[in-house]
């Protein structure tokens, strides 16, 4: 029943086109953070200097200088400067920090793109573990009568997996988990076991990034979760391929079919 919405060419087409956004978007977010690191460091001198300046001169102007009187810090003995290159060092790490969370905010955000575009791809190779998940909702006699019994359970099923989409990514990976039925913890990408617990602390820490400034997230910290993230997204598409015995194929340029897209 629905063997009709199978195409296991679409799903070869989308293989393709996921292998080649999982390597363009970790390449991208890697090397962004790492232009970003280097340049931070590079410019950091010179921020100290126009940053000392400026508090010099807001020291000096009659109608900011009554903001100081009293304080530990002067211009006469230069002791300012010690408090300027300190505050710049703290503005600079905050947007390290800040970079650094975006990043990993977005791959979080486009592991669940992959998480549900192989979703789809296992929905083309074999509609039955599908339907296996829709076998306990009530479908109305009126329906079945109306639109007849396979369209009342496409549309049942177009139901729960546009209801996906809103899962968190454990969700997701658990069905994903269902469908392939094996052994998620291990793939054939290189160095990589898949470990949940870590997924999950990624998961955790992506909503408090979202939700709540975490000012001590390095750069460095972030460069490995990331990396993390982008291996789990190849381990869960090698997964798949193997599972399915799917082959990559690329999508004819003439062809008007929608490239890559979620469920």
């Amino acid at each position: 029943m629905l063997e009709s919405l199978q195409d296991r060419t679409e799903a070869s087409y989308l293989v393709t086109e996921l292998a080649r956004r999982i390597l363009e978007e970790e390449s991208d977010v890697v090397a962004k953070l790492r232009y970003i690191q280097r340049t931070v460091a590079y410019a950091k001198d010179f921020v100290a200097v126009e940053d000392a300046k400026q508090l010099r001169l807001l020291m000096l102007i009659p109608e900011t200088a009554k903001y100081f009187a009293g304080s530990t810090f002067s211009v006469h003995d230069g002791s300012y400067r010690l408090v300027a290159a300190k505050n710049t060092e703290t503005q600079l790490n905050a947007v390290m920090a800040y970079v650094a969370a975006s990043s990993l905010v977005f791959a979080h955000s486009f592991l669940e793109f992959v998480l549900e575009t192989l979703l789809r791809i296992t929905r083309l190779c074999d509609i039955a573990p599908w339907l296996s998940f829709i076998g306990n909702k009530d479908v109305s006699i009126s329906a079945i009568l109306e639109t007849g019994l396979e369209q009342t359970i496409e549309a049942k099923l177009k139901k729960f997996i546009a209801s996906l989409h809103k899962e968190g990514l454990l969700t997701k990976v658990d069905y994903l988990a269902k469908v392939l039925k094996c052994n998620i913890c291990k793939s054939g990408v290189i160095d990589y076991t898949y470990d949940s617990e870590r997924l999950a602390g990624i998961d955790t820490l992506r909503h408090q990034l979202s939700h709540h400034r975490k000012k001590d997230y390095r750069i460095e910290t972030a460069q490995a979760d990331i990396t993390y993230v982008y291996r789990t997204a190849f381990h869960f598409l090698d997964l798949g391929v193997h599972h399915y015995d799917l082959y990559g194929a690329q999508r004819p340029k003439e062809s008007n079919a929608n490239p890559i897209q979620s469920l």
